[in-house]
């Protein structure tokens, strides 16, 4: 079984699409990975900063809120990658699988002189508010 990456277009459409297609879309800021997927009727999010220990995974509805915050993932990014991988592969393994091609494909030794930018999704149960969440909770 293979895991097939290729560079996607930063375009917001083209993410929601690839989703829709059953693949996974893997955004990056600087270092840090923001990989999604959508099944069950949500976005399921895990990210990852290489070398790190541990990382982060939220879910969410696929509702129109949350499809404009994945939308808008393209505008934030440095770059955005399109996985696909059969579905019966272990998804940590395909995690790794993409982290590490991408990383051995794009090393990301010219980002030093990029802005900050931190993938922040809104949480579910501060809508109201007006709070955020970072993915990493």
């Amino acid at each position: 079984m293979d895991v097939n990456l290729s560079v996607l277009e930063k375009d917001g459409q083209a993410i929601l699409d690839e989703l829709k297609s059953g693949n996974m879309v893997v955004v990056r800021s600087k270092n840090d990975f923001l990989y999604v997927l959508q099944f069950d009727k949500k976005f399921h999010m895990f990210s990852h900063t290489p070398g790190a220990t541990g990382g982060g995974q939220k879910q969410f509805p696929v509702d129109d809120k949350y499809t404009a915050v994945v939308k808008n993932l393209a505008t934030l990014a440095d770059a955005v990658f399109k996985v696909e991988f059969d579905r019966s592969m272990n998804l940590y393994g395909v995690l790794a699988s993409a982290e590490e091609g991408i990383l051995s494909l794009f090393p990301g030794g010219d980002r030093e002189g990029d802005a900050d930018v931190e993938f922040i999704i809104p949480d579910k149960e501060s809508d109201d508010k007006g709070d955020t969440a970072d993915v990493d909770n």
